[in-house]
């Protein structure tokens, strides 16, 4: 049917992926035993609109690349129409595999022929956003409303879990159920969640979300700690207070309770910092 339009309105129609115009996509309009090299005769036209070659700009073409004239002038363009349903569908189910999926509207406006994306990402609510890739980066805005639900296995809060204090295996359950998707990361193993530190509360019967997490901290503020010291080759170990927390690989403050002085360390495991450069 495209090509039939595209027919009566004498136009020739763009490779959807092409962002020039090629002086081989005008071969209809030259002695059909020329041969036309691949060079860029202009820019692609935007979707619906035309873009014509007058019969002297072709004929300075022709003679820029020692051809004969061409026998009639000729215009190009990227045809443009609205989405079809189907097609739509066919992207979504594509992007979340497993998922039930109805479509209850989408974007009824004219888009450029090209490849069909629906990223997770593009889901909000009811609405998922997705585009036609066309012409190298180009991208056509499109969208649709639907109804999504998608059966995951999910990491539940079985009390309420204060912010900074460590998550216990007790402290979890995983239930499996239908849902709405979304484009977060949810834990769906508790040995993924125990032993991490809620940056904010959670509340019993909530789903854990990984952005709500935070690592345990491998050495706490006013705990004793083993301190190693590393000169060259000599090693030197003793008893040390930190007066900061952090987790593996954090650098904190360390006071030497026999001399009271203070100084930095890089933790290198619960309970256990080093200063100098580490043994590899």
């Amino acid at each position: 049917m495209m090509l039939a339009a595209l027919a009566l309105a004498g136009c020739l129609a763009v490779d959807p992926a092409a962002d020039q115009i090629l002086l081989s996509d005008l071969s209809s309009i030259f002695p059909a035993e020329v041969v036309l090299p691949g060079e860029s005769v202009g820019f692609a036209p935007a979707p619906g609109v035309e873009r014509r070659f007058e019969i002297a700009e072709l004929r300075r073409i022709a003679a820029r690349f020692h051809l004969p004239d061409p026998e009639r002038e000729v215009c190009v363009s990227r045809p443009a129409a609205p989405p079809d349903a189907a097609r739509i569908l066919e992207a979504l189910r594509a992007a979340l595999p497993g998922a039930t999926i109805e479509v209850l509207d989408y974007s009824r406006y004219p888009v450029p022929d090209g490849p069909l994306e629906f990223a997770l990402a593009g889901l909000r609510g009811a609405t998922w956003s997705g585009a036609v890739r066309y012409g190298g980066r180009h991208r056509a805005p499109v969208w649709a409303r639907v109804r999504v639900t998608i059966s995951a296995t999910r990491v539940i809060a079985t009390r309420n879990l204060p912010a900074g204090a460590r998550i216990d295996a007790a402290d979890l359950r995983v239930e499996t159920r239908d849902e709405t998707p979304s484009p977060e990361a949810m834990p769906s193993d508790p040995a993924d969640v125990a032993g991490m530190i809620p940056r904010r509360s959670i509340r019993a019967g909530e789903t854990v979300r990984a952005s709500w997490l935070g690592p345990a901290k491998a050495v706490a503020r006013g705990e004793t700690v083993d301190v190693e010291v590393r000169a060259g080759g000599a090693l030197l170990r003793l008893p040390g207070q930190a007066l900061t927390s952090g987790t593996v690989g954090q650098t904190i403050l360390v006071r030497n309770p026999e001399s009271n002085r203070r100084f930095q360390a890089r933790i290198e495991a619960p309970g256990k910092v080093t200063v100098g450069k580490p043994s590899l």
